[in-house]
C-alpha cells in the first residue's frame, strides 16, 4: 500500500513538472516597444530597501529564493499565466524558460505533505543578466511582482 502509494505520488510529481519542460514565452527581439531599459537589478536597488545593500548584489527576496518563492497555485498553468503578466519595469514582455524542479518542502496540507519548486531562467529586453524566479504551483497566495519586475 505506502509502495504504491509512494509510486503514484512520484508518477503525478513527474507529470506535472515534465508537462512544461519546453515551454517558454517568446517575444522577439525587434517587437515594438522593446527597447533598451534599466535592468532589473538596477530597479532593484532604487527600491529604498535594497539601497543599504550594495547595488552590485544580486537579486534576493521575494521570487529570488527557495525561501521566498511565488506561490502561484494550480499547476504548471498557473505559472505559465503568472510569467505571462509579470513585466520588466518599463512593461517589457518577458521571456522565460523553465529550468527544472528543485528544493523539495514539507507542507502537511498538501495531499502529498509537501511538492518541489520550478526554477524558471527570466529575462527581458535590456536586462543585462537573465535572473532565476522560484514558483509555487501548489500553493497560493496572491501573487506581486518581485523587485526589478511588474504585474500588468
Amino acid at each position: 500500500m505506502l509502495t504504491s502509494r509512494a509510486t503514484l505520488c512520484c508518477s503525478v510529481l513527474w507529470v506535472l513538472s515534465s508537462g512544461c519542460v519546453g515551454s517558454s514565452a517568446t517575444t522577439r527581439k525587434d517587437e515594438p516597444g522593446a527597447e533598451a531599459v534599466v535592468p532589473a537589478t538596477e530597479a532593484a536597488a532604487q527600491t529604498p530597501a535594497a539601497r543599504e545593500e550594495a547595488p552590485t548584489q544580486e537579486p534576493s527576496g521575494y521570487g529570488y529564493t527557495p525561501e521566498a518563492p511565488i506561490k502561484v497555485g494550480g499547476g504548471p498553468r498557473s505559472e505559465h499565466e503568472y510569467l505571462q503578466y509579470l513585466r520588466g519595469p518599463e512593461g517589457q514582455r518577458l521571456r522565460y524558460q523553465r529550468l527544472g524542479s528543485c528544493c523539495d518542502f514539507k507542507d502537511p496540507s498538501l495531499p502529498f505533505g509537501g511538492g518541489l519548486l520550478d526554477m524558471y531562467e527570466v529575462t527581458y529586453e535590456g536586462l543585462e543578466k537573465p535572473v532565476t524566479l522560484y514558483l509555487d504551483m501548489y500553493r497560493r497566495e496572491e501573487p506581486r511582482a518581485p523587485a526589478g519586475f511588474r504585474l500588468d
